[in-house]
């Protein structure tokens, strides 16, 4: 990316999100960082996070301040967008749907989260970075 990335508005970034299904979600378990790949679903201004395969306990994912991002890349402009959700999450109780989001996780490993932020930006990919994957080469010394 360069320096010359664009701030997207609220508005933007909660529009952009409705247009994608996947992201990452940040949490801590027991007390180390973890993100994971995830589905999600936007309802209004609530993420539905689905966990899939991951099978995490309850107490990192109940009540607790977690981060989330989703972003996309055009490969023929070399240009996308970025946006991240911090917020409160919560497993939500009574669901009425199934929530067998994957193996070996079954109920209960969808995650909502209530956002307290977002913020996002437009993003170009870096050209020093496209240079050396194009010729595979090891990165320059300083």
């Amino acid at each position: 990316m360069t320096a010359h990335d664009d701030a997207l508005s609220e508005r933007e970034c909660w529009d952009l999100l409705a247009t994608a299904s996947v992201g990452q979600l940040a949490l801590s378990v027991h007390a180390l960082p973890l993100i994971l790949p995830v589905q999600y679903y936007l309802d209004g201004r609530r993420l539905a996070v689905c966990l899939g395969h991951h099978a995490l306990p309850e107490r990192a994912l109940d009540e607790t301040i977690i981060a989330f991002a989703a972003d996309s890349i055009d490969p023929v402009t070399r240009s996308g967008w970025s946006v991240q959700v911090q917020g409160k999450s919560m497993i939500p109780r009574g669901l009425r749907v199934d929530t067998d989001c994957g193996r070996p996780a079954a109920a209960a490993q969808v995650v909502e989260i209530e956002a307290g932020k977002i913020s996002g930006h437009r993003m170009h990919l870096c050209p020093l970075i496209d240079a050396l994957l194009a010729a595979s080469r090891p990165l320059p010394t300083t």
